[in-house]
Parts: structure tokens; C-alpha cells; sequence
């Protein structure tokens, strides 16, 4: 059997790597291009700017280096700092372009970076502090026709089980989690900030997902694809085992 995880992981990765190498030419032909005029207003201005441009790149390209070797290994070689997300910030832009050349849809892209960002979530468990985690769940896991809203409060789910919206307040009791239903974006964003986690598991779809998880840095994010047998944003669904392993990762440390 395929592992799916590391194909996924490969596309991001590979995209990023070259990206990295447009990075690095746009820079050098930006360079090319102002540097004589630069030199003549100041030197010491265009020295300035060399080196600025130059810890750009070493930084960016030190990032990816590690993103790299963490994402494959699964094992914590990441700066304490922004380094992950200068570079991830910078590079998943252009991969999106790049993808195109390819014949790749935004949303392998988008996928494959959910795929290396879980990856660096269980590289660096070992940081996440055990306080407040956070299920945030997208509202179209509830069942489209159900009377009983639960985006205002999850406590109005009945357990009829016609979706998995009760499931899965049954694991948010089980191990004393915070769990919110967002309609949206805005939304969520509002709720990580009045829950204050020190984790977040969240299920949604590619996009929401990829902008979820770099708009709350540095809150770490575990993202898992919602499955869609209805089509988007309907009666969606989600694998419940990788919702409780996880848990089970950030709170004992079992991979």
C-alpha cells in the first residue's frame, strides 16, 4: 500500500524547492537591476541592502532546509522562533504558481502543505504544552437539514447520530477538550481567541485549513481533510480515529 502521507508531503516539498530557486534569482535579478542607482545615491546604503537581501535569503533557505529534514524525519530540528513561517509565508505563494506549470490544482497544493504542517506538528509535540486544546470544527459537518444549530453552543446537539457532530462531543468530554463549531473564518479566528488554546485540531476543507493554520501562528494547528461525499460545504465528514490519536498524541506523548 502507498504511503499517501509521504506522496502528499512530496508535492509541497518538491514545489518549495523550487520556489526557492525563483526566490533566490527574482532577489538576485532585483539586485542586478537597482544596484547601480543604489550605489549612487549611498555605498553605504547599497551595503546595507546586500545584507539585508542576503540574511533574506540565508533565512529562508535555512527554513526550508529544516522544514525539509523535520517534515521527512518527523523529528525536531525547527528554531524555536519564526524561521517556519518566514519561509512558509514567503514560498507557499509561488508554490501555488508553480503548481499550475504542473498541472496541479490549488487544492493538492493546499493539501500537500496541510500534509508537511501536520508532519512538523508531531515533529515538535514534544513543545506543545499540555493546557487548553481546541477541536474547531467547520459547520458543514452538522447535518444540513437538522433543526438544532450547534454553531452558537454544541451542548444543542441531540446524539442522533444522522452525523458526526455527536461523535465527536463525545471525545471533547472524554478527554476534557474545548470544542467550537465556526461557520466561518472570522468566526474561528474569534474563537481561538477567546479560547486561548495551546493546541488546535481542526477539521475543514484544503482552503480553510491552509489559511486557518497561518493565520493563529504560533498556536500549533493539526489539520484533517473533511471528507466530502455530498460535495463541498454539505453533510461533510470526518475520519473519527484521526481525530482521537491525535488528542492522544498532544496529551500522552503516544505517536
Amino acid at each position: 500500500m502507498k504511503d499517501t502521507s509521504r506522496l502528499n508531503k512530496s508535492v509541497f516539498l518538491f514545489l518549495s524547492i523550487l520556489s526557492l530557486v525563483v526566490l533566490i534569482f527574482l532577489v538576485f535579478f532585483f539586485w542586478y537591476l537597482t544596484s547601480p542607482r543604489i550605489i549612487e545615491i549611498s555605498r553605504f546604503l547599497a551595503i546595507i541592502i546586500q545584507i539585508t537581501l542576503a540574511l533574506f535569503v540565508i533565512t529562508v533557505s535555512g527554513g526550508l532546509f529544516l522544514i525539509v529534514l523535520s517534515s521527512i524525519t518527523e523529528k525536531d530540528f525547527l528554531f524555536p522562533h519564526g524561521e517556519k513561517q518566514i519561509t512558509l509565508k514567503v514560498l507557499f505563494p509561488i508554490n501555488l504558481f508553480i503548481g499550475r506549470f504542473f498541472g496541479w490544482s490549488r487544492d493538492k497544493v493546499r493539501q500537500s502543505f496541510v500534509a508537511v504542517n501536520n508532519s512538523l506538528f508531531k515533529a515538535t509535540a514534544n513543545r506543545i504544552k499540555k493546557g487548553r486544546l481546541l477541536i474547531l470544527l467547520s459547520q458543514c459537518l452538522q447535518n444540513y437539514d437538522c433543526p438544532h444549530k450547534v454553531t452558537v453552543n454544541f451542548e444543542n446537539c441531540k446524539m442522533c447520530g444522522k452525523c458526526q457532530i455527536g461523535e465527536i462531543v463525545k471525545i471533547g468530554k472524554r478527554y476534557d477538550l474545548a470544542l467550537s463549531i465556526a461557520t466561518g473564518g472570522t468566526l474561528a479566528r474569534k474563537v481561538v481567541v477567546d479560547t486561548r488554546p495551546t493546541a488546535i485540531v481542526a477539521v475543514a476543507c484544503e482552503r480553510d485549513l491552509t489559511s486557518g493554520i497561518q493565520d493563529v501562528y504560533p498556536i500549533p494547528v493539526y489539520g484533517i481533510l473533511n471528507q466530502r461525499p455530498y460535495g463541498p460545504c454539505v453533510n461533510t465528514r470526518v475520519d473519527l480515529e484521526k481525530i482521537e490519536k491525535i488528542v492522544e498524541l498532544i496529551l500522552d506523548g503516544r505517536k
